[in-house]
């Protein structure tokens, strides 16, 4: 089994299938085209074929509406028996009327010729036994169309088709079945199959209608009518027959020809198509550039994965099992524990090596957890006296105290808005030197009402609040002083630079999946995408490329929120997410648990 086979020698019999499969694909995908393409162009040509049919089935049908009108014409049948010249020149009169009227019945009809037989007269007939087959045209028939020929009576001669039909007598002046003459319509070889001459160039190969003769009545290029085929072109002319009916292939000069024929009955001739294969299939040379280009991606793709495959598996493997020999020789080979493994021979090899360590791997497990668990409690500790570094840069009992004597002496002097300053300021630090570390919200939202009371009388009301508060939220424990640098940041870095009236909002939800939201949105001056990721940056534990802000920058009291909520609720809680642009403002988002920090435990230092 495979398996039981180097992972190398397995990549490379799949690769080898994967190309043959590839391979197989491609030429199949090329031939099935070719296919296609000759069996579309042979349904083509056959509809090609049966239009100029067609064509030429109305041309006949035409003519042979007109023959009738001649040869049982009594007037003309007296005509070709008239053996007196008075007489002939009396019923010249009256038959010249009714065959020019036949003869505008049809376009291409050059002229009507009348020969008798039995003495008469004749009509348009100058020699014309010189030069029209009379003995060509069957006895009692119809419209036989004798051929392509030269007429002499046109300038330059033009080819014609001579269509004849016997005349004979209907009254019986003459022995039943004598013929009397013959009417001859002389049909411009072009008006055969016209529309021949408008085929687009585009049409690979060239169409011909031949005559009984195998002369060309019929071909898009008109100079080629009247001459025999073997003279347009000699190939073809050793390779139809009218009894060919399925399409025959031949080679010339190196290049390879598909020749169409189709017996035409009513005019005793056929239609010949001969195509080029090269013609045919023309433009499939870039379909198989793009099957070659294809084949050649996959190829290169398949070596770069083999590549990949071999650099970033098997050597390792390889320098795995190295490694695996060097810690045996050093003796660390332990026999009382197994890994089981069941697969190729590296990973069996690497199995039976691997067991040798576990202990030791067991034994440094235990000691690099102890070492995490140690440096996670010494980073928490520092943490912790950052915090309590921060809180105790200002003494908040001196502070308060000092307020209460600014908010007396305001008072006396009758300023309120520096007894309402000093009055929040003083809730502030009352409120800060609480000896308990969570808060019901409620008392964390009066505490930011107060912090905005000063800071709407500093700016002269230059900014509206709203509070979205669920009532569900309020009775939740939630850290103290969490809200108040967040909404201290949007006032002096969102709303402060503003040169319009902002507005501050403060909401929070609890959600269905028990998670308490929080959010702080203004609608300020908000900040460009750089200033954004550097924040986003320090958040998500990143170090910044560079920090051009000085230490009270708006990231220091965010990264102290952040932090101290994911070292009370855990990794999940904090900031997490922070959206704004130019002009259009700024939205913090936080999470807390949803039953508050009451429902919290382990995380607390």
């Amino acid at each position: 089994m495979l398996r039981n086979y180097s992972i190398r020698l397995q990549l490379l019999f799949i690769g080898i299938i994967i190309l043959l499969l590839l391979i197989g694909t491609v030429l199949w995908s090329y031939y099935r085209i070719l296919d296609i393409t000759y069996e579309r162009n042979s349904e083509y040509t056959s509809e090609l074929i049966s239009t100029i049919k067609q064509n030429i089935a109305q041309t006949v049908d035409s003519v042979n509406r007109i023959m009738p009108n001649i040869t049982y014409n009594e007037t003309i049948q007296q005509y070709l028996m008239a053996d007196n010249r008075l007489k002939q020149f009396e019923l010249h009169g009256q038959i010249e009327p009714l065959l020019v009227n036949l003869q505008a019945m049809k376009q291409g009809i050059v002229g009507i010729v009348l020969l008798s037989t039995a003495g008469g007269g004749f009509y348009n007939c100058v020699n014309c036994e010189n030069y029209i087959p009379f003995g060509d045209i069957p006895e009692r028939a119809g419209s036989h169309f004798t051929g392509v020929y030269r007429y002499p009576f046109t300038n330059p001669m033009r080819s014609v088709v001579y269509i004849g039909a016997p005349v004979y007598d209907k009254r019986n002046l003459v022995p039943a079945g004598t013929r009397i003459g013959y009417a001859v319509i002389v049909l411009d070889a072009g008006a055969i199959a016209p529309q021949m001459g408008t085929m687009s160039d585009r049409i690979a190969g060239s169409f011909y209608v031949l005559d009984r003769h195998n002369v060309v009545m019929g071909a898009a290029d008109a100079a080629h009518i009247g001459l025999p085929i073997a003279q347009v072109n000699a190939p073809l002319a050793l390779r139809i027959s009218p009894a060919q009916a399925d399409p025959v292939e031949y080679r010339h000069n190196g290049d390879k020809y598909v020749v169409h024929t189709e017996y035409i009955g009513d005019i005793g001739g056929m239609a010949v198509s001969v195509i080029p294969v090269k013609e045919l299939f023309r433009g499939l040379e870039e379909v198989q550039l793009l099957l070659i280009g294809i084949f050649g991606v996959l190829s290169v793709i398949m070596y770069l994965f083999y590549s990949a495959i071999s650099r970033n598996i098997l050597l390792p493997l390889r320098s795995f099992m190295t490694f695996i020999y060097g810690l045996r020789a050093k003796g660390l080979d332990n026999p009382n524990r197994r890994v089981a493994l069941k697969g190729y021979a590296e990973i069996s090899v690497m199995a039976k090596q691997f067991n040798s360590l576990l202990d030791e791997i067991d034994d440094l497990s235990g000691r690099l957890i102890a070492s995490k668990t140690h440096i996670f409690e010494l980073q928490l500790l520092r943490k912790q006296a950052e915090l309590q570094f921060l809180k105790s840069q200002i003494n908040p009992h001196f502070l308060y105290n000092t307020l209460e004597t600014i908010k007396g002496i305001a008072y006396v002097k009758g300023v309120p808005e520096i007894r309402e300053m000093t009055n929040s300021l003083a809730c502030m630090f009352r409120y800060s030197i609480k000896g308990e570390e969570t808060v019901m919200l409620k008392e964390e939202l009066e505490i930011v009402e107060a912090y905005i009371r000063i800071q709407q009388i500093r700016f002269s009301d230059r900014f509206d609040v709203r509070f979205e508060i669920g009532e569900e939220c309020l009775s939740r424990k939630v850290m103290k002083m969490m809200l108040q640098p967040l909404v201290e940041n949007a006032v002096f870095h969102g709303i402060e630079p503003s040169l319009h009236r902002c507005k501050l909002t403060v909401g929070c939800m609890i959600g269905a999946d028990n998670v308490m939201r929080l959010w702080i949105e203004d609608d300020g001056v908000g900040m460009n995408g750089e200033t954004l990721e550097r924040i986003r940056g320090s958040l998500a534990g990143k170090p910044p490329l560079h920090d051009t802000e000085h230490p009270g920058s708006r990231h220091i009291g965010l990264m102290n929120v952040n932090n101290r909520i994911k070292f009370a609720c855990g990794g999940e809680y904090g900031i997490t997410t922070i959206e704004s642009a130019p002009n259009s403002g700024t939205r913090v988002f936080l999470t807390l648990p949803g039953g508050g920090l009451s429902h919290v435990s382990g995380h607390t230092g």
